[in-house]
Formats: structure tokens, C-alpha cells, sequence
């Protein structure tokens, strides 16, 4: 009551003595519709404003004002002063939300199980990456050796041809120059013959005479 009074005293001193009785019973209208009976109309829109005012101020309630006007409470439309509705929570635990222990230790186990798989996994696959690497270099090296013995092998019957193909030059060479030494000496024995035959001629004539 005695926040009615000095409602009441605020509203006179806003709209003037002579609206104070109206403010005064329509301020218990208008507490009333903070608690649902609803306020709205209960004072004409000159003293609405002011002693919502003044109650909001000095009291926890909140009056609606003249903008509120186009809301009953019984429409479900909210005016441009209506405060939103306060959101839905629940308290509650469910299953969802539960920190059961079990539960996360089974969820953990499944988790730790889950990335032992992949590790294994991921393992697995880089020994058999790393031992087909293994394979293919050793492929390549045994490759590289075939092919470097066959290019040695190449070179070294290139290098037995061309030491055949020299010694049976050289083989030749003597032989033609043992023959060529071997073959009579026929400008000599000829000089020799035409001597002889000169002095024949010489002794046939001494005989004639």
C-alpha cells in the first residue's frame, strides 16, 4: 500500500492533482496485469507512459505503456514493448547428456581402438610401399650390372678381335718378307753366263787361225 501511495504521488506530480485518483486505480489495474490480469487501457495514454515510468523505477514490475495497446493477453501477439519469452531450458539429465562413466570409458576404449586400427593401418601400408621401393631398386641395380658386364664383355671381345685382326697382320707381313727373302738373286747368275760366253767366242777364234 504504501507503494501505491507513493506511486501515487509520482503520477500527481507528472499529470496533476486531478488525475491522480485514475492513476491511483489504475496503478492497481496495472500491477494486477504484471501478474496476468492485465493493465493495458487502464489509464489514458497521458498517464500510461509516466506512471510505467515511475513503477518500472521504483518497483521490480514491468507495466506495459501506451504502445502495448495492440496486445490482450489473451492474443499471443506481442507488442512493440513485450519482452521476449524467456527460452524453454530442461534441467533434466537424460541419457544423451549423461557422464556416465561406462560410457565414456566405452567410448574412449572405442576411440583408442579406432586409432590403434589406423596406426596399424597406415603401418602396414608404408612397410609394403617401403618394401616394394626395395624391390624396384634392387630390380634397377641388378639391371645396371647385367648391362654393364654385357658392355664389358663387348669391349673386351672388341679389343681380342682387334689384337687377332694385328697379329694376323703382323703374321702376314712376315711371312711375305721371309718369301720375298728366299727368292733367288736372277740379275746376277745372268752377268756371270754372258762373261762365260765371251771368252768361248775368244778361244774359238784363236783356233781358226
Amino acid at each position: 500500500m504504501l507503494l501505491f501511495e507513493g506511486l501515487a504521488a509520482v503520477a500527481a506530480k507528472i499529470a496533476g492533482a486531478g488525475a491522480v485518483a485514475q492513476a491511483t486505480a489504475g496503478l492497481g489495474i496495472a500491477v494486477a496485469g504484471v501478474t496476468g490480469a492485465g493493465a493495458v487501457g487502464a489509464l489514458p495514454a497521458s498517464l500510461q507512459d509516466p506512471v510505467a515510468a515511475a513503477v518500472e523505477t521504483v518497483s521490480p514490475f514491468d507495466l506495459p505503456d501506451s504502445d502495448d495497446s495492440l496486445e490482450t493477453d489473451d492474443s499471443g501477439l506481442d507488442g512493440p514493448g513485450d519482452l521476449p519469452d524467456a527460452a524453454d531450458t530442461d534441467d533434466s539429465d537424460g541419457p544423451d547428456h549423461s557422464d556416465d562413466p561406462a560410457r565414456l570409458a566405452a567410448e574412449a576404449e572405442e576411440q583408442a581402438r579406432e586409432a590403434a586400427e589406423e596406426a596399424e593401418q597406415q603401418a602396414r601400408e608404408a612397410a609394403e610401399e617401403a618394401a616394394e621401393q626395395a624391390r624396384e631398386a634392387e630390380e634397377e641395380a641388378r639391371e645396371a650390372a647385367e648391362e654393364a658386364e654385357e658392355q664389358a664383355r663387348e669391349a673386351a671381345e672388341e679389343v681380342e678381335e682387334q689384337a687377332r685382326e694385328a697379329a694376323e697382320e703382323v703374321e702376314e707381313q712376315a711371312r711375305e718378307a721371309a718369301e720375298e727373302a728366299s727368292k733367288p738373286d736372277n740379275s746376277g747368275s745372268g752377268s756371270a753366263n754372258s762373261g762365260s760366253g765371251g771368252g768361248d767366242d775368244d778361244s774359238s777364234d784363236s783356233d781358226d787361225d
